[in-house]
């Protein structure tokens, strides 16, 4: 796709993450010309980060890269996929960071169901529009954040989603809001 080829996207993960979340959108990201880096938080991550689908063990991945090794410079935007892994590393020093710089710069973000979970602890929700899992509804709100109950939301730098219901029209969302962001990064 015209304005996505090239172009580097962080998946930030741990264990649990859900497949769907991670799987369809790094799919439509690479048919697309991106490249899916998957970050982890520490170096048993690069031997093994559980996956889940629903309730059921899932896909495995390993970590490329080390959220305490990268940078926002290094990427052109951060995806957030769902499951249980944002509520393991949302209290990460290092994952704050990196999602503030991501978000300082203006630069793509994309959540997905339990994602939001990550934007809120790291502090950046209010007055931000935002939908997720419904379980965390009052979690964006009592952050400051206004909850939409919808299959997409946009606001500035960020695309989110409910989760794997609304993949498709979520997918279409990301792929265009990184189109249209800045040239890809240097390698």
């Amino acid at each position: 796709m015209q304005g996505v080829d090239g172009k580097r996207v962080a998946a930030l993960i741990g264990d649990g993450f859900e497949e769907i979340d991670l799987m369809e959108p790094r799919r439509a990201l690479e048919e697309a010309g991106a490249v899916v880096t998957i970050v982890g938080l520490d170096e048993r991550s690069r031997q093994r980060i559980r996956g889940k689908r629903g309730l059921d063990d899932g896909q495995s991945v390993r970590a490329e890269e080390l959220v305490a090794d990268c940078t926002a410079e290094d990427f052109d935007a951060l995806l957030l996929p769902g499951g249980t892994s944002p509520d393991r590393i949302r209290t990460d020093r290092e994952v704050h960071r990196f999602v503030r710089e991501f978000d300082a710069a203006k630069k793509p973000m994309f959540a997905i169901g339990h994602g939001a979970q990550v934007l809120i602890s790291s502090q950046l929700v209010r007055s931000r529009q935002v939908t997720g899992a419904h379980a965390i509804a009052d979690d964006i709100r009592n952050a400051g954040g206004l909850y939409r109950d919808q299959p997409t939301v946009g606001d500035s730098n960020w695309v989110s989603t409910r989760g794997g219901d609304d993949m498709a029209q979520f997918n279409r969302a990301m792929l265009e809001k990184l189109a249209a962001s800045a040239p890809p990064q240097p390698v």
